[in-house]
């Protein structure tokens, strides 16, 4: 099981490195001065001995993690049976303030929610607004010979299980995505015509990641319903769930008492003070929503309940649907169903999330009914090894090898 989760986390450093690439160049047009460059590291820092779940000493080996990565802070997340099994948070809200963060803290989860606006559709899909094998065309008719032929045919399926053949993400020179005067469904609908016009990258039912596919199922969301993507969510997966310590972006803009994101530059840690520096909000549906993690365990929860062939907010046929691989990802033995990587033997489902100012990891394992989740409040090549250590640590404590 660890394989999976260092296979997982390879693969996502990767999608993780093309998302920072585009991000530096559409800050470079901004001005700022951002570098890939990362903290030293020291992992004669890193726990020796685990010990076992709830010996109270979590924070004491996450700690050790966010000392040899040098991150501004780390959480960290075992979900069992339904219930917050061992939880626990070591460093700063803010480096500079020196705020240290709480188990109750909201931290952007960036990819990981992907899952969140598949198991949306399910819901729109179940409440007869849409069906997955409905096209783009169907939904915005008025597109016709306004985009690429081939592209009329894309379904929301295609979309959500990462087999459009799109492309990953909006172009570096469009700082128009930033713009916070015209209304979220607007700017998505700017955003599904231009991507709808651009040519192809892979061939339809192969894996190729994209964001921008996300983007685009989720305005097809808005669409049908006359309502936001924000909206939907929190009303119809949140509200239902009874989830309410959430929200979308930066979680430090919408609070000073949140974690604020980090960005390492000329050799220190920043914190984001320009929400310009984050994806932008038109990127909603592919991954904007910040929670808590005693909130994000409810989710995780729910979902456990349907991989075990149950139901909830949706049907089990619902989520068989969600779950089932769509597709292989080249050279491993991984697939992707609609927002998780799956496992081969379909014993894991995981998904990783990068913001460039955070970086998560979630892993789930329906036969044990359990999830793992971890985060840092930075974003560069050292996150991601300050996650695996953090899920091996957890998974190491609940006798998962």
């Amino acid at each position: 099981m660890k394989d999976f989760a260092l296979l997982l986390t390879n693969l996502q450093s990767s999608f993780k490195f093309a998302h920072l690439a585009l991000l530096t160049l559409l800050l470079s047009a901004c001005g700022s001065d951002i570098t890939q460059t990362s903290p030293l590291v020291d992992e004669t820092e890193l726990p020796k001995e685990v010990g076992i779940a709830q010996d109270g000493a979590l924070k004491q080996h996450l700690e050790s993690i966010r000392q040899a990565y040098n991150v501004p802070a780390i959480t960290a997340m075992t979900v069992k049976d339904g219930l917050v099994y061992e939880i626990a948070s070591t460093g700063y809200r803010d480096i500079q303030s020196l705020e240290p963060v709480s188990d109750n803290d909201r931290w952007a989860i960036g990819s990981v929610a992907k899952s969140m606006t598949a198991l949306l559709a399910a819901r729109l899909v179940e409440q007869g607004l849409i069906t997955f094998d409905t096209t783009v065309i169907d939904i915005f008719p008025e597109l016709k010979g306004q985009i690429r032929p081939e592209h009329e045919t894309i379904t929301l399926q295609n979309l959500l299980s990462m087999t459009s053949g799109l492309k990953k993400d909006i172009g570096a020179k469009n700082q128009q995505w930033y713009d916070n005067t015209k209304p979220l469904t607007e700017l998505r609908y700017e955003l599904t015509k231009e991507v709808l016009n651009t040519a192809a990258v892979k061939t339809r039912s192969e894996f190729w990641y994209s964001n921008v596919g996300y983007v685009i199922a989720g305005h097809m969301l808005e669409r049908v319903s006359n309502q936001t993507w924000e909206w939907l969510i929190g009303e119809e997966v949140f509200g239902q769930l009874g989830i309410t310590n959430y929200g979308f972006g930066e979680p430090s803009f919408e609070s000073a008492n949140q974690p604020k994101g980090h960005i390492y530059e000329n050799g220190h840690w920043h914190g984001v003070t320009e929400e310009k520096k984050l994806a932008p909000k038109v990127y909603g549906p592919a991954g904007t929503v910040n929670i808590s993690l005693p909130d994000l365990a409810v989710y995780f929860s729910s979902v456990l309940e349907g991989m075990q062939g149950g139901d909830n907010i949706v049907s089990k046929e619902s989520y068989k649907m969600l779950l089932s691989p769509y597709s292989k990802i080249q050279d491993s033995h991984s697939e992707y169903a609609m927002g998780w990587f799956v496992k081969s033997d379909k014993t894991a489902f995981g998904h990783d999330g990068f913001t460039v100012a955070f970086s998560v990891s979630s892993l789930l394992y329906p036969s044990q009914n359990s999830a793992y989740f971890a985060a840092v409040n930075g974003d560069t090549d050292n996150a991601p090894k300050a996650l695996s250590q953090a899920l091996e640590v957890l998974m190491k404590r609940n006798s998962i090898e």
